[in-house]
């Protein structure tokens, strides 16, 4: 064969080699226009799109339209966050079917855009960005439009991507899906959304229609889909617990946060506060019993999970103390239950245990129900009972009773007999409403005995102690688990977190320390010496 001749040869082949490549690129672009995939390898999948977000989009029931209103001369710092931005919605669109629709537009190049996303609530986002070897400061648009019939809402600014899906989907939700109504029990000390819990008010509000309701004076309506009782600080009367457990009757759920123990004010010492513990008398023993539940009038002392805490120490000072009294639990594994979606520990301060009793004693479920556990201390445990002045010299010493774990909570689905009624009623008209001795359907019911938890004044502590974000969380997950609206549950938590590396001793942690320093390169170090080696033995074996 000719030199010339192998050299079309060696043409023709590259040609077509090259025609393949093209050819395969074109058949692979024109696949991705019509699949659309991502290799999401972060622990949470942050960057993908949930289950829930997906089944939210592909059950709208018409048309919903979203305007980015992104600057094209953005940063380099946000940049990234608008590219993400569009991957999202691309997601969004991807799953709906075509109902989900979106475009991109930049507000500097036509008026029109820029007076559209100020009727939108779309505000530019200042953002500092170095120019010339100096800082300037700058603003730009990154924000979102929904529009669903005559419904608009907005994200006016978007200055990170996490909670991007939780903000977006319970937009969805909230114009395209009617809210679920919630009662908040009030008239007995309780914590409301308006005192007490206003850390999780703009979340519940925005995904539920929240009302309060005096159950000692008024019926629950039967348009509330549950009802949450957070920390009586006085005794519920008997038509109060009458109500209640009417209520439950009917097949709703209920979020029951009672201490056996409380922490109150009693007066004035000079200038200071004085504040004591003491047995709370909540009201609700009678029908928490029946229901197979009962919280201890007393308080868990865990010296072994001792958590810091916040307590008054005069006036209006505050000083954050660690007691074993505010103790740090790590909650339990729950599979099939969503309360604890995204809350890996919790510190309860002055918390009351919680057994099962009655229908639940000795752990026997009735057949068809479930019964979880939420959290526990750990096994160096004791109780505390009877009075006692708060002060940062407080004391608690261990009594006779044998050290042991001891239940916060627990979340129980299944049906309940009524605490009122212990016949099935005769046969009457539906006018006369007679009471139910059983409910009608299974109900979910979360019970803790501790409320303080949730409230602002020790969830505000999350600026200093992340932790303490997990009692709203928790808050939050229950009430959507009680109505059966778990769709957001799970995109709360879903935020980029650093993986922790378990404990170790220090002889291993320096063997992984001196690993990752030297390992990497030593073992490449060691490739090319045997590649070398490989090849000139290669060569050494080559004869003509």
């Amino acid at each position: 064969m000719s030199i010339s001749h192998k050299k079309r040869s060696y043409a023709s082949n590259a040609l077509l080699y090259a025609a393949f490549v093209a050819g395969a690129v074109v058949l692979v672009n024109l696949i991705g226009t019509r699949l659309f995939g991502r290799l999401d390898l972060t622990e949470k999948r942050i960057y993908t799109l949930s289950q829930s977000s997906k089944a939210l989009v592909k059950a709208l029931p018409d048309y919903m339209s979203v305007k980015a209103f992104i600057s094209r001369d953005l940063p380099p710092e946000i940049k990234r966050l608008s590219r993400d931005v569009r991957d999202k919605l691309d997601d969004y669109k991807s799953s709906s079917g075509g109902r989900f629709r979106w475009e991109a537009v930049d507000p500097a190049a036509d008026k029109k855009y820029e007076e559209e996303a100020g009727r939108c609530k779309v505000n530019k986002v200042q953002i500092q960005k170095l120019s010339n070897s100096k800082f300037e400061l700058g603003a730009y648009y990154l924000g979102l439009c929904l529009q669903y019939g005559d419904k608009t809402e907005a994200i006016p600014q978007i200055v990170s991507d996490a909670g991007l899906e939780y903000q977006l989907s319970s937009l969805i939700k909230k114009m395209t899906i009617k809210k679920k109504k919630i009662a908040f029990a009030t008239g007995h000390g309780e914590s409301d959304l308006n005192q007490g819990l206003q850390a999780v008010k703009q979340d519940l509000e925005q995904e539920f229609d929240v009302t309060t309701i005096n159950p000692s004076s008024a019926e629950i309506g039967a348009d509330v889909d549950a009802l949450v009782i957070a920390g009586p600080h006085q005794s519920i009367d008997e038509k109060g617990q009458r109500e209640i457990d009417r209520f439950l009757m009917t097949g709703k759920g209920a979020v029951i946060l009672a201490p056996g123990m409380a922490a109150q004010g009693a007066g004035a010492h000079g200038m200071e506060s004085i504040k004591m513990l003491q047995g709370n008398d909540h009201g609700l023993d009678k029908i928490l019993e029946a229901y197979g539940f009962k919280i201890g009038k007393d308080i868990v002392i865990d010296p072994q999970a001792a958590a810091p805490g916040v307590m008054d120490v005069g006036g209006n000072r505050r000083a954050l103390l660690t007691l074993p009294a505010f103790v740090a639990a790590a909650t339990e594994k729950a599979p099939g239950l969503s309360v604890l979606e995204g809350v890996r520990g919790l510190i309860f301060p002055y918390a009351s245990p919680v057994d099962l009793t009655g229908p639940l004693a000795g752990g026997n479920v009735p057949a068809g129900a479930t019964v979880w556990k939420l959290a526990s201390s750990s096994p160096a445990s004791y109780k505390h009972s009877g009075f006692a002045l708060i002060s940062p010299e407080m004391k608690f010493e261990q009594g006779k009773e044998t050290l042991r774990s001891y239940v916060f909570g627990y979340a129980y689905q299944g049906t309940l007999k009524s605490a009122f009624v212990s016949a099935p009623a005769a046969a009457v008209s539906a006018a006369d409403k007679a009471p139910l001795s059983e409910s009608q359907k299974p109900v979910r019911l979360v019970v803790v005995g501790n409320a303080a938890f949730t409230s602002d004044d020790w969830t505000q502590l999350a600026r200093f102690m992340p932790v303490y974000a997990a009692g709203a969380q928790l808050l939050y997950n229950a009430i959507g688990w009680t109505v059966e609206d778990e769709a957001l549950i799970p995109l709360r938590s879903k935020t980029m977190d650093a993986r922790q590396l378990p404990a170790v001793s220090e002889r291993k942690a320096a063997v992984i320390q001196w690993t990752n320093i030297l390992g990497l390169p030593v073992a490449f170090c060691l490739f090319g010496v045997l590649r070398w080696r490989v090849r000139r033995s290669n060569r050494g074996n080559q004869r003509l």
